[in-house]
């Protein structure tokens, strides 16, 4: 089974942590929508024989597209590929820009999961962000797509939040919860070079989070959560049963995908490629069907670090009959980094595969740079 990603590079406003490839504003909207259209024709042989499980429209901000934008899209999709196992067809949305209306024709359409970035639920911290809502907008929005048919719903929150107090993230999560949504993701904080944030940080206005306190958020997290019902399947991501994100779990188990629209990313299993981040570029090649992406064959010591960063992000872990196909250097490596980290009770092994204990999920990145081959 595949995947397709469709990346909408547009914005109203930024926001001061986003490092995504987007735009302000929609100057460019009808003409993106015939590039992008034209790239899924190009492109329709990629996944011959590999009937699609998985469409995710992500972004920038896919709800700011008009329904007419995405029947074109949809339509352009469905004589390209073999849409005919499609299990999962996912929006991202924000609050702002729901209506009952709007929310019925994407139900219309065949979206079957939103993913809502709402983010927080407290005003402060959302006017801190930049972000267009705020905290009754986003409760409110949750609530219309209840209303509209929608029983997969996906929201994103963020922690690690410079001056956030235990108590405020808390609540949003109480909030997160009381809403009865699927599926959280919930994300720390990360202050990327060329974000408002990060010329913020470099003029010491704010400051980064200490580790006690991220570490406290996120046992916070883990346990209401799991209190909830939740199951935390992916170290960023909860579920109740049986609504497990299948788009994003592809990935983790290096599924093939097709990446669409400017800066989209793809994986065929050998081979990983991204389009160009620049809007105008990206059309101008489309139009005149010249190259426009980039394109690295991956090595085997890419395809393990890979397979350690994307497995022991969750709660399946890496095989170990994965680790051993591979080369003998490689091998040799990866059994005296988990023979440390054993000792260390990082991890555990479980089944012919390796885990991180549930104590030290706070520690997975920390545990996956230790086992890299570089």
């Amino acid at each position: 089974m595949a995947g397709i990603y469709i990346h909408i590079p547009f914005c109203m406003q930024k926001c001061g942590y986003c490092d995504f490839y987007s735009l302000v504003g929609l100057s460019d909207k009808s003409e993106f929508v015939k590039a992008l259209c034209a790239e899924i024709d190009l492109r329709k042989d990629e996944l011959i024989n590999q009937p699609v499980n998985t469409v995710y429209f992500g972004g920038g901000t896919p709800s700011v597209l008009k329904i007419a934008d995405f029947e074109c899209i949809i339509l352009a999709l469905e004589e390209a590929y073999d849409l005919s196992s499609l299990q999962e067809f996912t929006i991202e949305v924000n609050p702002d820009d729901m209506n009952l209306e709007f929310l019925n024709e994407l139900k219309h359409l065949g979206f079957n999961r939103l993913s809502m970035g709402i983010q927080s639920f407290n005003d402060r911290i959302l006017t801190f962000m930049n972000r267009r809502h705020n905290a009754k907008e986003a409760v409110k929005a949750v609530k219309m797509a209840q209303i509209a048919g929608f029983d997969n719903i996906s929201i994103d929150l963020i922690y690690g939040i410079p001056d956030m107090s235990l108590m405020e993230w808390k609540n949003s999560i109480d909030s997160a919860i009381a809403l009865q949504v699927q599926h959280i993701s919930a994300y720390h904080l990360t202050i990327e070079p060329g974000t408002v944030f990060y010329k913020k940080l470099k003029l010491n206005i704010i400051h980064e989070v200490e580790d006690k306190n991220s570490i406290a958020q996120y046992n916070i997290l883990i346990d209401k959560f799991n209190q909830a019902g939740f199951d935390d399947y992916e170290i960023s991501n909860f579920s109740l049963p049986g609504y497990q994100s299948k788009h994003n779990s592809s990935y983790w188990n290096s599924n093939s995908y097709v990446g669409l629209g400017p800066s989209a990313h793809s994986f065929n299993g050998y081979s990983r490629r991204w389009n160009i981040a620049d809007l105008n570029k990206y059309m101008h090649l489309i139009k005149n069907k010249e190259v426009f992406y980039e394109e690295e064959i991956l090595c085997e010591r890419d395809i393990y670090n890979e397979t350690i960063m994307l497995g022991l992000r969750t709660k399946n872990g890496v095989g170990l009959i994965d680790i051993e196909k591979m080369d003998k250097e490689i091998v040799r490596i990866f059994n005296q980094k988990m023979s440390n980290n054993l000792q260390l009770k990082n991890i555990y092994t479980q089944d012919g595969r390796i885990k991180v204990y549930k104590d030290k999920k706070i520690l997975t990145d920390q545990i996956i740079s230790d086992f890299f081959v570089i």
